[in-house]
């Protein structure tokens, strides 16, 4: 893969480097399937499905689609592969790859149900699920799309097979209002404030949704570009709806003359009504961090939750970790706070690269330290944090590394770099199965899906073991 010149910012691709890494020569034009540029995925709550968003960030495929592969499926036949180099028609639907010792290939069009895809705006970005009626009730997904300034929400319905089905089978069916070619309506296709028409119009860029924890129904959408912050109420009167859209939230780049300025993910702290932050009025309001993009920071903000609009608050700089003979590149990406206490969060600096620990502990007024204590180098272009608690052992975070096709495992007991590994084309997003003792990576790029052992007793622990997305046609 070429290095990268520097990064242009008008988009999600830009900002992923998915369009510099297609000038490279990246991309197979020829490449078609299910798997096309895929940039979001989630597991399912019964750990059944994976649902992956595919971007059309190219525009080569007509749209973006939202598919699910069924797990129990792929769970039997990484049990049963066929020999190096045998074609799929033969039966099998993974095979042990003939170039990468020890991997399984596996064709992902064995694995999905066309009912259960759908057809989405250009740009689908990451997935979120909301149980809007409990842990009983169905899964709401959300997907925003960057390029047709989006926010696509789907209902999905799943059924445990009875009879002779295998264990953790079942039966999906997902819901969004969508006609014979699988698009979704309007009341499911956010677009604009209170879904009104003549409201205020959804900017584009929306980069990484999240959504609100300990009983709040919200999601946050940052806005790479325009300095934008979005607000999903997710109890709308006929399901979610946007409620706020605020400009000016977010700071331009310090060390250029040009204007970008745009966030890229929010995380919540836990709240304690005994230690409460002053910023969530004694824990009735979420106190929320979101990392800048194009500033080498974070900014606090809460919720006005009787008006359902954003509340900004103080950003905090981390001028040691971005130094300013860096030129036109992102500084920050993913955060996640550290511990159910919330006194400790994890930053993915992007430029320099580095996963930086950020004591978050309250002083007598309530107000967070915000201080850097720890920071450790990764490989290049970081952008999305997993976090992965295993039931021995130490506490590891795992962050895509986009520019070299790598993930950096960090140790979080010894805040130590574990491991670099090695993976296929523009590692993207991560999604943890801890029932399984497996890590998804999305590999954008590569169109393809690949899976790292993270069970510590294995003899490939922390090494790919398969991948999804390989197809006969592909050779």
């Amino acid at each position: 893969m070429c290095d990268p010149p520097a990064v242009p910012r008008s988009s999600l691709a830009a900002a992923l480097l998915i369009s510099v890494a297609l000038s490279c020569g990246g991309d197979d034009s020829e490449t078609a399937g299910p798997l096309r540029l895929p940039t979001g995925a989630a597991l399912s709550p019964d750990g059944g499905w994976l649902f992956v968003a595919n971007s059309d960030l190219d525009r080569r495929s007509g749209g973006s689609t939202l598919i699910a592969v069924d797990l129990a499926g792929l769970d039997a036949a990484l049990q049963d592969p066929a020999s190096p180099g045998a074609s799929f028609s033969a039966g099998k639907r993974c095979r042990r790859s003939a170039v990468q010792a020890g991997v399984l290939e596996c064709d992902v069009e064995r694995f999905i149900d066309a009912d259960a895809t759908i057809s989405l705006p250009v740009g689908a970005g990451n997935i979120v699920i909301d149980r809007p009626f409990g842990a009983d009730g169905i899964s709401r997904l959300l997907i925003p799309s960057s390029v047709d300034a989006t926010v696509t929400w789907i209902d999905a319905e799943i059924t445990p097979k009875g009879g002779d089905a295998g264990a953790g089978e079942s039966t999906l069916e997902l819901r969004c209002g969508q006609d014979r070619y699988g698009v979704c309506d309007e009341p499911h296709t956010l677009t604009h404030r209170f879904n009104d028409p003549e409201s205020t119009r959804l900017p584009k860029d929306g980069v990484r949704l999240s959504l609100a924890g300990e009983g709040y129904r919200y999601a946050y959408l940052p806005h790479l570009t325009g300095s934008v912050m979005t607000l999903v109420d997710l109890s709308g009167d006929g399901g979610p709806e946007i409620s706020d859209i605020e400009g000016e939230f977010f700071n331009t780049d310090p060390y250029t003359e040009t204007e970008y300025a745009g966030g890229f993910a929010v995380a919540q702290r836990p709240c304690d009504p005994a230690n409460a932050p002053a910023l969530s009025l004694e824990c009735t309001r979420p106190a929320l961090v979101v990392s800048h993009r194009f500033w080498p920071g974070i900014r606090q903000f809460t919720i006005a939750t009787a008006a359902d609009v954003l509340l900004g608050n103080n950003n905090r700089g981390f001028q040691e970790s971005n130094p300013a003979t860096t030129e036109d590149l992102p500084y920050m990406a993913d955060l996640a706070f550290e511990d159910e206490s919330g006194e400790r969060m994890l930053l993915v600096s992007t430029t320099p690269p580095a996963l930086i620990r950020i004591d978050m502990r309250l002083d007598d007024e309530g107000e967070p330290s915000l201080t850097a204590i720890d920071t450790v180098g990764l490989c290049r272009n970081p952008n999305i944090l997993a976090l992965d608690r295993p039931p021995t052992g130490e506490a590891l975070a795992y962050v895509s590394c986009y520019s070299d096709d790598q993930i950096a495992v960090v140790g979080l007991g010894s805040f130590r770099l574990v491991k670099t590994i090695d993976v296929g084309e523009g590692p993207n997003e991560l999604v943890v199965d801890a029932e399984r003792r497996r890590l998804y990576v999305v590999e954008t790029l590569g169109h393809s899906v690949a899976m790292i052992d993270t069970d510590a007793t294995s003899s490939r622990y922390l090494e790919v073991k398969a991948r999804l997305g390989v197809a006969d046609r592909f050779f």
